[in-house]
């Protein structure tokens, strides 16, 4: 009797027709050699984990990686990716934060359910690339991804940068203008309160 292999679709099993038996090595050899992209986001944050414990690739190599497991086309996929990170370890996260391109910390942020200081503080002192034309406006949408999880964190985070002796040349003055739009923002809404900010 010829056996054949079936392969279904994801979080079935698959078997060897004829004997029932659950085709185990033929996933993992044919996980092996996927390209990252075709992976699935469970595979994908399963591939970033092994490349941070083995330590193969710089932060800088992952980087854009992480670009892709973050590439979302909506809401739900923002959904997906949070449930996806909280099964990580907080180190493993602030990894993963620390290799993430400073356009991708935002949504990468949002998604983590439990934010801890340190993890603001990597994502507040992340460096702008020297050919963005409007820094202070990237910068503030990662001031605003912490602010969103907790206005007290950011102010915690902000302290510790503050009085950093590596604190970013920008920081300071990027903080300063973001609490003084947020003022405003706060002033505006108990003027207007039916007003959309």
């Amino acid at each position: 009797m010829v056996s054949m292999v079936f392969f279904s679709g994801e979080g079935q099993k698959d078997t060897v027709a004829g004997t029932g038996e659950a085709v185990v090595e033929k996933r993992k050899w044919y996980e092996k050699y996927l390209p990252f992209v075709a992976r699935s986001p469970e595979m994908q944050l399963r591939w970033l984990e092994s490349a941070f414990r083995k330590g193969y690739l710089t932060p800088h190599e992952i980087t854009p990686y992480i670009k892709l497991f973050m590439a979302q086309d909506g809401e739900g996929d923002l959904a997906r990716v949070r449930g996806l990170l909280h099964s990580l370890s907080s180190s493993n996260i602030e990894k993963m934060l620390g290799a993430a391109d400073i356009y991708d910390v935002p949504d990468f942020f949002r998604c983590i359910a439990e934010p801890t200081v340190s993890q603001a503080l990597i994502a507040i002192t992340k460096a702008i690339p020297p050919y963005e034309k409007s820094p202070q406006q990237v910068i503030a949408r990662v001031f605003q991804a912490v602010y969103d999880c907790s206005e007290g964190l950011l102010a915690q985070a902000a302290t510790k940068v503050a009085g950093s002796a590596a604190s970013p040349a920008h920081f300071h003055e990027a903080y300063e203008r973001f609490k003084e739009v947020k003022e405003d923002e706060k002033l505006l809404s108990a003027l207007y309160p039916k007003a959309i900010l």
